[in-house]
């Protein structure tokens, strides 16, 4: 009798797990779309079948099991971090690439063929007034085109300033729900599958801003570092970031804009610890690197302003060699371009036309001896196609040194582009093998609910048996 007792009671225990593991797999099925979420197994154990030491045998469950794979998680973590990085840059890239014309029908080029053609009409007929004023009217155009472009580059430097901002802020967001998340650990919720997800989430969404690096401690929170170097989370403890523009200890141009500096809420600079990985790292290098080449920083003065000074100088050195009128007393040329002189990344956008210039006072004639009428805008002309190393920059002649500018931009552009699209497909990739390895398939998940379920179908029915089988002999002994 007491045999049958313990069959009832090893099949009802037997039921009793079978449920728990269905509602694990019930649990699964419902947190499929969940982002972070991984399946959970329920594990279980045989217990062990000695009759002669009154152990009759049955199954226990021995705690649920995630199938999280921490390799998969790190990957995907990786790829992400390059596709924020890849991502920022092509879109950073894309709008500065928009603002500098290689096809010469807009723009610089476009100011600097008009002014070539000016000084060959010019050339053509000295005296003519339509010539002279056509002169200033393409010097004008190409005084137009560097400001707008320095301008517009300008512009995006300041809304890549906002977004080191923003994301700085979105880091800090992430890392602060972290935090709350190793709270509730603390607390005793460390196994919460719920709370794992939330987790995982956050910490993926995060990677996209930098390369992170995950570990858990004994007690079960999660130590973040970016880049394997700045504590962003530990335990309970949050690092923020901010965004800062000091100036440098020694600049070279300290009227130039500062470089982005991000410093922690101790007041570190980390900037260099950060890296290139991440929309914050590309965020970072395109501020930092990309635009003061162009625009210029308190350290390089920027291509833009080295080709708008070099034509300005080059052009008012021409003519104020020259003369307006051979005298007596002889007139000296005028220069026609004028800009910013103390603040040399700022000739760009502080190229202007000289006030006291006019057509008539442009200087034609080249003093010799002998003294040739129309030699300064020959000369001028000659800034086309030069041979004079003086009317070049860098061995280049000033279109050529622009084409130079744009082509890098259109290059790094490209290369932003196809980083975008490659690191696209590999994030993917990872986040497929993941799927693989931990996330829940509908189709594994209903064939376990169905074994569970003919498992439990069995259980009972081994409790009916046992129960008849009781009755039976209840009978047989007159117990009613």
């Amino acid at each position: 009798m007491s045999s049958l007792f313990a069959s009832l009671q090893t099949a009802a225990g037997a039921m009793d797990i079978f449920q728990n593991a269905m509602a694990v797999i019930q649990n699964n099925v419902a947190n499929a779309n969940t982002p972070g979420y991984v399946t959970q197994t329920l594990n279980l154990a045989a217990q062990p079948f000695q009759p002669e030491n009154g152990l009759v045998g049955g199954v226990q469950a021995d705690g649920t099991q995630t199938s999280r794979n921490q390799f998969a998680e790190q990957s995907v973590w990786t790829q992400n971090s390059a596709l924020g990085a890849a991502s920022a840059q092509s879109s950073s890239l894309s709008a500065l690439q928009s603002y500098f014309d290689i096809t010469g029908k807009t723009g610089i080029p476009a100011g600097l063929s008009s002014l070539y053609s000016a000084f060959s009409a010019w050339s053509a007929n000295p005296s003519d007034t339509t010539a002279r004023t056509q002169v200033l009217a393409a010097a004008q155009q190409v005084i137009q085109a560097f400001n707008q472009t320095a301008n517009q580059v300008s512009q995006l430097e300041s809304q890549t300033n906002g977004q080191l901002s923003s994301t700085t802020a979105q880091i800090n967001a992430l890392t602060s729900k972290i935090v709350a998340i190793n709270v509730q650990i603390r607390n005793g919720d460390a196994s919460d599958p719920g709370l794992q997800a939330q987790l995982y989430n956050d910490l993926e969404q995060l990677s996209n801003y930098s390369t992170i690096s995950v570990q858990t401690e004994a007690d079960g929170t999660a130590t973040v570092l970016m880049n394997g170097q700045i504590p962003l989370v530990i335990g309970t403890t949050q690092t923020q970031l901010s965004v800062s523009y000091a100036t440098a200890s020694s600049p070279t141009y300290p009227n130039a804009p500062a470089s982005a500096n991000v410093i922690t809420s101790s007041g570190q600079g980390v900037t260099s610890e950060i890296g290139t990985a991440g929309q914050l790292g590309g965020l970072l290098q395109f501020r930092n690197t990309t635009l003061p080449s162009i625009i210029g920083s308190q350290q390089v003065q920027g291509s833009l302003n080295q080709l708008g000074q070099a034509i300005a100088d080059r052009v008012n050195s021409v003519l104020t060699a020259g003369q307006v009128s051979s005298g007596p007393p002889p007139v000296a040329g005028l220069p026609v371009l004028s800009y910013t002189a103390g603040s040399p990344t700022d000739v760009a956008s502080s190229l202007s036309l000289n006030s006291a210039i006019t057509p008539a006072n442009l200087a034609a004639i080249q003093p010799g001896p002998p003294p040739v009428s129309n030699g300064v805008p020959d000369q001028l002309s000659q800034l086309a196609n030069p041979t004079n190393p003086a009317d070049m920059l860098n061995g280049l002649s000033f279109t050529d040194f622009y084409s130079g500018v744009a082509s890098n931009v259109g290059s790094e552009a490209s290369a932003a582009s196809t980083a975008q699209s490659t690191n696209t497909d590999l994030l993917n990739q990872a986040q497929s093998m993941r799927a693989q390895l931990s996330g829940v398939s509908l189709n594994d998940q209903a064939a376990k609910l169905l074994e569970f379920q003919q498992a439990y179908q069995a259980s009972a029915q081994v409790i009916n048996t046992v129960n008849n089988m009781m009755q039976t002999l209840m009978n047989m002994m007159g117990i009613q």
